[in-house]
């Protein structure tokens, strides 16, 4: 009989380890800025800290309100990744994190995503129908906003149809400080497959959606589009020939006279011969976050990070 009681003595504790006391359960590991992980340089590091479901592939993620809050995108290999799950940690006062568990605003299916520069906001797209009754199978995708607050998420709302349209894909928004809104969209008139657009926002109305024209728009698809808070820079997921892989990250920087630079690739430290796309900054200024799928992925999609230092090592002299 002693050895069975040895061995429920040591499977006990780890039992507790893992259940916890309440309904919040928490993991030591996950604890401190960033889910604890070791903050990376500047070469891009595979960001996991072992929350995301084994063998799924990962989407946007995001970090809230002052870091103490992270959402991210999840799902399993065979199925729609239009209809992505959301899920969310949170990082109590004890620093530590809570298991994830599904966004309420999770069953619009946000599927692309950014988090705004008022570190509260999240702009995303969806399938969803204006009535919020269906899902939309198309070609068409809309833009939509969701506000985390004191007791909790508010209910999504859908931008109007200066930006959103009845019968095109608007998709990966990025805002600015001054609620400009750069998105990518199919459209008749555009240069490519799925181009760059803006809509300024004009003391709380939109104007209509303007091109951004061939300064970062190819013949082909430009995607993924995140800005500055300051619209400083522009990033873009593009491909180019003497690319490092299939999509690469590029960076266009802002002149005084508002005027772009060229396209920069944010090179070997950030690409690879993968797929890069979704990227964005965390609303501190400290690390670009993106997706890949590269071969360190196993045949899915990773999220990574690395030091933002890395975009602004790449500014032109003249726009320093």
């Amino acid at each position: 009989m002693k050895p069975k009681i040895a061995k429920i003595c040591f499977i006990l504790p780890i039992l507790l380890l893992f259940s916890g006391c309440s309904r919040q359960s928490y993991v030591p590991l996950w604890q401190g800025p960033y889910l604890g992980q070791q903050p990376p340089g500047m070469t891009a590091e595979l960001f996991d800290p072992g929350i995301f479901n084994e063998g799924e592939f990962l989407g946007c993620s995001g970090f809230f309100n002052n870091g103490t809050v992270f959402v991210y995108g999840s799902m399993k290999p065979d199925s729609d990744w239009r209809l992505r799950p959301v899920y969310i940690t949170e990082m109590r006062k004890n620093g530590r994190w809570i298991m994830p568990k599904i966004a309420p605003f999770s069953n619009y299916s946000p599927y692309n995503f950014t988090v705004g520069p008022d570190d509260q906001t999240l702009y995303f797209t969806t399938l969803k129908s204006p009535d919020k009754t269906t899902h939309m199978f198309g070609e068409q995708a809309n833009i939509w906003a969701v506000k985390l607050e004191m007791d909790g998420w508010t209910e999504p709302v859908m931008f109007g149809r200066s930006i959103n349209t009845e019968r095109y894909y608007e998709n990966y928004p990025s805002v600015t400080n001054d609620g400009t809104i750069y998105y990518m969209s199919r459209r008749e008139d555009g240069a490519g497959r799925t181009d760059v657009w803006r809509s300024r926002n004009l003391d709380g109305v939109y104007g209509e959606a303007e091109n951004l024209g061939d300064f970062a728009n190819t013949e082909g698809s430009d995607i993924d589009p995140f800005v500055a808070p300051d619209e400083s820079y522009l990033i873009v997921c593009q491909e180019k020939e003497r690319g490092f892989g299939e999509f690469d990250l590029y960076v266009y920087f802002q002149r005084e006279d508002k005027s772009w630079s060229e396209a920069i690739n944010l090179g070997e430290g950030v690409n690879s011969a993968g797929f890069e796309a979704r990227p964005y900054v965390t609303p501190d200024g400290k690390y670009l976050f993106f997706t890949s799928n590269r071969e360190e992925s196993e045949g899915g999609e990773g999220i990574y990070w690395v030091d933002a230092k890395v975009i602004d090592q790449l500014r032109p002299e003249e726009i320093r």
